[in-house]
């Protein structure tokens, strides 16, 4: 489910919503990423750029270029004559994706947060409680999307190198989360962590932050190892020799940038 009002998620749009003459390229872009990490467009799905024109109301140059920067990023390659392919979600990217959270995260126990910015997490956790004890699916959405401003909250407040790498990072974390849940049945991921979080952020306990961060991966590990094992999809004959790429060289091979 695409979630526009996420504040993870960048936006080329002027105040108003409306993409102006200079940010409408960045706009397109962006909200093909967006597709894409929100699964609209399905891990290895292959997309032309009619598909991309005709989903979401681009021109074709919009269309081009928005592809040519998914590629760019590693989200996608190109097939001659076919369009684009969308990564897939392996075990591999998996991998890669929370052993470099691992490294990443702890940084955020470094945020300087002012104590305007303690309260309002204070107040979106105080709403995050409540939402909690609904049951309707509606409440899961908005769960997220208040646990997405409290992590925009540490990430605005971090240096601008690591918040981007950690961005792109919690990106392809919800891509896969995504990717795996499965609503229908009940298996979606639960943000268990986020009340530690909470506490830790609004006490300014650095320790506190990175213990919550670092349980929250874990408990993401196993929720995508669970849904892996029931997943029928099978195993390409060749699959366990294929070059496993690190944070370092995946710009290059659909991985992590």
């Amino acid at each position: 489910m695409y979630d526009p009002s996420s504040p993870l998620l960048r936006s080329g749009a002027a105040p108003g919503g409306v993409p102006q003459p200079d940010a409408k390229a960045r706009f397109a872009e962006d909200r093909l990423l967006d597709a894409v990490v929100w699964c609209e467009v399905t891990p290895g799905e292959t997309i032309t750029e009619a598909d991309v024109m005709e989903r979401f109301g681009l021109t074709r140059a919009a269309a081009r270029a928005a592809l040519t920067r998914l590629g760019y990023d590693g989200w996608a390659q190109p097939l001659a004559r076919l369009g684009w392919q969308v990564a897939p979600v392996t075990g591999a990217l998996i991998g890669e994706v929370l052993a470099a959270r691992r490294i990443a995260e702890p940084a955020l126990a470094r945020a300087v947060l002012s104590q305007a910015q303690r309260d309002e997490v204070a107040r979106i956790g105080a709403m995050l409680d409540a939402v909690s004890r609904q049951g309707e699916t509606g409440a899961v959405v908005t769960f997220r999307h208040f646990v997405d401003e409290i992590d925009g909250t540490l990430l605005g407040a971090i240096d601008t190198f690591t918040a981007r790498h950690l961005r792109k990072l919690w990106h392809h974390s919800a891509r896969i989360t995504r990717h795996l849940e499965d609503a229908t049945s009940g298996h979606v991921f639960q943000r268990n962590d986020i009340f530690d979080l909470v506490r830790a952020v609004t006490t300014g306990d650095g320790d506190g932050i990175t213990a919550a961060r670092l349980a929250l991966i874990d408990a993401q590990e196993r929720f995508f190892m669970r849904q892996l094992l029931k997943s029928d999809t099978p195993i390409a004959p060749g699959s366990g020799t294929t070059r496993r790429s690190t944070p370092d060289n995946a710009a290059t091979n659909g991985r992590i940038t």
